[in-house]
């Protein structure tokens, strides 16, 4: 979608917001985590490290899921050793039910009922309904269809893989909680760092132009987000975005890391792109969601490739904090780089 002038799109037009207007943002300049910092910053790294931004809105509850999901809700590792059609439905059953919760009840909750009304939302304009760069014309529709249909399917996958793998003692090393606790636990709060890492170099690389065209695009549809726009993507990209769980291949894991680690990866792009920095109770946040600094990106573009988790993109010159300078210096960079077009 062309950004000259004042055009506006569908939702543009039907709420007379403008693109460039925020409705709701943290404070400027955004300041990254203080865990990988130089010199080191240890009482404010353990700070936000048992903080309701981190342990609170990540640790407990992506946690707590996947301990329930390998106690209640997953296939017996001795069935997973043949690979089976039965089992392996199960699973897909299961992540299937899991993404219409949390993206579908996120998307009831801010979007439908509008509980919250605007309270902490980013972008004054509401999701598209009418606009032909997506399926049948609707943003939400088009955005389901992709995560369900591609995105729970490799999920689905690869946890399917790795089950088989256990199942037939084929990776050099089980992680077992009850022998190795404090090394269990501390895989669990590495996984969202590597993860960060990970996201950060193949985001870079989906945006090479050749890439971007046949997959990425089908993201960046959304320059406005929601709840199903997370997972919205490209099966290509799927494959490479999900594939950040292939460290468990070589790192002393047990099945909770893979499904927590899966989870966060999909679930966690549900939240992270609802469009509302947080869920509320009578005007106080409870509960951590979306990212600011990634929204900077789905309408910049040319900036903030990785997260908040690691500094990735102060490191290498694509950080943008929000602040008006910072915002006028994509503006130039977006003049002198052309903009991909979107499928």
């Amino acid at each position: 979608m062309s950004e000259k002038g004042n055009r506006m799109d569908g939702s543009e037009a039907a709420t007379g917001a403008r693109k460039d207007a925020w409705a709701w943002h943290p404070p400027l300049p955004l300041q990254g985590i203080p865990v990988f910092v130089w010199p080191p910053r240890p009482l404010a790294a353990l700070k936000y490290l048992v903080s309701v931004a981190f342990l609170g809105s990540v640790m407990i509850p992506f946690g707590a899921l996947a301990i329930v999901t390998w106690t209640y809700l997953q296939p017996a590792l001795e069935r997973c050793a043949q690979l089976q059609a039965d089992w392996i439905l199960q699973m897909y059953a299961r992540n299937l039910a899991l993404m219409l919760i949390v993206a579908g009840g996120l998307h009831l909750y801010f979007y439908t009922f509008k509980r919250q009304g605007s309270e902490r939302k980013f972008d004054l304009r509401d999701l598209v309904k009418t606009h032909r760069r997506f399926f049948t014309g609707n943003q939400v529709r088009d955005n389901m269809l992709w995560s369900l249909a591609s995105g729970v399917t490799f999920w689905t996958a690869y946890e399917a893989f790795f089950m088989w793998a256990y199942a037939n003692d084929l990776l050099p090393y089980y992680l077992d909680w009850t022998a190795h606790p404090v090394l269990f636990v501390l895989m669990l709060l590495a996984i969202p760092f590597w993860a960060s890492l990970h996201f950060y170099f193949i985001h870079r690389l989906l945006h090479w132009p050749p890439l971007y065209r046949i997959a990425h695009a089908v993201h960046h549809r959304n320059d406005n987000t929601g709840p199903w726009s997370g997972l919205s993507m490209h099966p290509i990209e799927h494959i490479i975005y999900l594939s950040s769980v292939l460290i468990h291949v070589v790192l002393a894991s047990h099945p909770i890391h893979i499904l927590f680690h899966n989870q966060w990866n999909t679930l966690g792009a549900a939240t992270t792109h609802t469009g509302f920095e947080c869920i509320t109770f009578k005007g106080i946040p409870i509960l951590n969601l979306g990212s600011f600094h990634h929204q900077l990106h789905h309408r910049y573009y040319h900036c903030n490739y990785g997260n908040q988790y690691m500094p990735w993109d102060r490191w290498f010159g694509s950080d943008n904090d929000g602040t008006p300078d910072a915002v006028a210096k994509m503006r130039e960079r977006r003049r002198a780089v052309p903009r991909p077009a979107t499928t």
